[in-house]
């Protein structure tokens, strides 16, 4: 099961030094600044955002099982540790190819679009101009409509190079053959309905969770190629689904502030906001931007000393490695752990 492996993947990584919770909020997307952190401490960019609907229920259910089925247990009552068996499941499992940190959901508008394209495409070449949009979203509608005239959707020339952009480019993933028939199932033509989640998660013998998951991570394959590999009308569609703007707007106005050279005393002063919660912005700074300047705050040594520390002590907790380097704050620590991400 998708989900199960995910949730491995996660509570491995924390490496039972978070909540149980905690995998749920990085799955869900949450932009909570433990949460952020969390993504950046244990390198869990991939996770984040896949599953933004996801109930806090029905989340609990699939981590249960997994203790039901021996590969995790509870330690201290809410820390979530995979056992020996835990581990030789994950060890043996595929890869996965999740981009969760960079789409965030818009790998749907991606396919939105594509399927609406697709759809206006088939019904042209029918000369039939009159058909049920696929997608009731007006504003996917309108920039549908933009893209086909944009590129003289009525020729025929148009209507071979994306069919052939679209075949070329998914036959060069390397995709299991379920999972992508996920993608052309769920595509509607002249007369042809695409499949229902339920369709699709009978034809596979799937949960619907481990249907969409594996559409998504399909999605994110295919979005990857894309802007590795740009195609005239594929990237078109692809355009703005990719978030480059990674901080939160709140962080990014604190990071405006920061390279007109205010400090982090002066950004919280003028912003009315606590010196703590400009703390948390300038640790997803730290954690987003790469050249994020660790130095203004922190020797270079003592950035030595909290990575031997981690590796010495065998963990990210904050409390134990400011028992192991007093000298410094949490907040010093916390940028470094971001700075640095895994460890």
């Amino acid at each position: 099961m998708y989900i199960q492996q995910i949730l491995l993947q996660i509570f491995h990584k924390f490496g039972g030094e978070r909540s149980v919770s905690a995998g749920f909020h990085l799955l869900k997307g949450k932009r909570s600044g433990q949460t952020i952190q969390d993504v950046g401490n244990f390198n869990l960019h991939s996770f984040f955002g896949l599953t933004p609907k996801l109930t806090k229920e029905k989340y609990m259910e699939h981590a249960d099982q997994l203790i039901e089925l021996g590969y995790a247990t509870y330690r201290d009552e809410q820390y979530f540790i995979l056992t020996n068996t835990g581990l030789e499941v994950l060890e043996k499992s595929k890869s996965m190819h999740f981009n969760g940190w960079y789409y965030r959901g818009n790998e749907h508008i991606f396919f939105k679009r594509l399927s609406l394209v697709v759809q206006s495409l088939s019904y042209s070449v029918q000369e039939t101009k009159s058909f049920a949009p696929i997608q009731k979203d007006e504003d996917i509608q309108l920039w549908v409509k933009n893209f086909l005239v944009k590129n003289n959707y009525k020729s025929d020339t148009f209507y071979q190079a994306i069919r052939v952009e679209i075949s070329d480019s998914l036959n060069r993933l390397d995709i299991e053959d379920s999972s992508l028939n996920l993608l052309l199932y769920r595509l509607s033509g002249f007369n042809t309905p695409g499949w229902t989640w339920q369709q699709l998660a009978r034809e596979q013998n799937s949960s619907l969770l481990d249907v969409q998951l594996a559409y998504i991570e399909a999605l994110h394959m295919w979005l990857d190629a894309l802007y590795e590999e740009p195609k005239r009308y594929l990237s078109q569609l692809a355009e703005g689904v990719r978030i480059e703007q990674l901080l939160t707007e709140s962080s990014q106005k604190t990071a405006n502030l920061f390279q007109q050279g205010f400090t982090l005393e002066q950004i919280a002063t003028m912003r009315r906001l606590k010196e703590s919660t400009i703390e948390d912005h300038f640790v997803e700074m730290a954690m987003t931007m790469p050249q994020f300047p660790l130095g203004q705050f922190v020797a270079s040594q003592d950035v030595e000393v909290i990575v031997h520390a981690v590796k010495q002590e065998n963990s990210k907790k904050l409390k134990v490695l400011r028992e192991a380097v007093p000298e410094l704050s949490y907040f010093q620590i916390r940028l470094i752990l971001a700075a640095k991400g895994e460890m």
